[in-house]
């Protein structure tokens, strides 16, 4: 099954240019950047990146925190697409979320309301969902605000 580990530039890249279509467009309507942009913004402003791999050792998605604990994934369509994927996802994001709440007092992000298998994960590892932002981001789009407390 897949794992996680720390991140490569190679993974960045792949990932970038294999991102899920809803994540290019969650990233633009959040920031107004290219997805791109955004996202090399975001993991290298990071504390800590960490690739999501396949079996094979393809990254498959990238996550990481900021050190203020705004956490954040982006995926390709391979790990939402392969059930066993999406399973140890949860397993091992889970482990990883419980381990950053031993350095973070809360980590916490938005989603995109059209974003449903970005908002189910985030119920499977815990996260609460605080409030929904009718017009939030550069877009004026909806999004929810979700967190979890140590």
């Amino acid at each position: 099954m897949g794992y996680l580990r720390k991140s490569k530039l190679k993974d960045f890249k792949f990932v970038v240019k294999n991102m899920r279509k809803m994540d290019r467009l969650e990233s633009y309507y959040q920031t107004d950047m290219t997805p791109e942009d955004a996202l090399s913004y975001t993991f290298l402003g990071s504390k800590t990146n960490m690739t999501i791999a396949s079996d094979d050792d393809q990254p498959i998605g990238l996550c990481g925190v900021f050190k203020d604990g705004c956490i954040w994934c982006i995926a390709t369509d391979e790990l939402f697409d392969n059930k066993k994927y999406r399973i140890q996802l949860i397993r091992q994001g889970r482990d990883w979320v419980d381990n950053l709440l031993e350095s973070y007092k809360i980590l916490y992000n938005y989603v995109y309301a059209e974003n449903t298998s970005a908002i189910k994960w985030l119920k499977a590892l815990g996260f609460t969902f605080v409030k929904l932002h009718k017009s939030y981001g550069q877009q004026k789009k909806p999004f929810y605000e979700f967190l979890r407390i140590a």
